[in-house]
């Protein structure tokens, strides 16, 4: 004779994997109804990608004419290989730029743990930049900004550990600040390109 309960707990299993499957299947529609609901609400909203062609003017183009000066030091040419990079896909400046950006690093750091007996077991290193865009025809000034960044590295007893340390951190926030610098010039001429100048 069959054991009874064996029977209902294979019911059981089928019933429950039964209802997954219906729920999941609820939640996939679920999920395309409401893309196709949101879609013409988002598309009215004015949402356009900022890197998209706009007729004759593109962020890409106005970006990758921007020339980079900053000073001739390694922070300095850090920032603006960096940058270069970031702005045309040569990561050279164009030989007749329209635009120059000037650089004028600070950077600092700060002391984030300190033990009882004084040594610094933590630090943040912050760098500030102040940069603008210079017009190369008119040397008028088209943007100012600041591009802030910061990074934490640990201190240990090998000096050349904490040196490493803190040129990895300079490294790394160079880079961040070239990022924000520019995706602000990205922002500055999407707006140009939107307002037709």
């Amino acid at each position: 004779m069959e054991n009874p309960s064996a029977k209902s707990s294979s019911c059981r299993a089928r019933s429950s994997t039964s209802w997954s499957e219906r729920g999941s299947r609820a939640a996939q529609w679920l999920a395309l109804a409401f893309l196709l609901l949101a879609a013409p609400m988002i598309a009215s909203c004015g949402f356009t990608p900022l890197y998209a062609e706009r007729g004759s003017a593109s962020v890409t183009a106005d970006l990758a004419g921007l020339d980079v000066r900053a000073p001739d030091t390694k922070l300095g040419r850090e920032l603006k290989y960096n940058l270069l990079d970031l702005l045309s896909s040569s990561g050279n400046p164009p030989s007749n730029p329209a635009y120059v950006v000037e650089l004028a690093p600070t950077v600092y750091d700060e002391d984030l743990a300190i033990e009882r007996d004084a040594d610094v077991t933590r630090k943040n290193l912050v760098m500030v930049v102040p940069f603008r865009l210079v017009d190369t025809a008119t040397d008028a000034v088209i943007m100012r900004s600041t591009a802030r960044s910061r990074s934490s590295y640990n201190r240990v007893d090998s000096e050349f550990a904490n040196i490493v340390a803190a040129k990895d951190a300079e490294s790394r926030i160079a880079r961040a600040i070239a990022d924000d610098i520019r995706l602000q010039l990205s922002i500055h001429f999407d707006r140009q390109a939107r307002a037709g100048g």
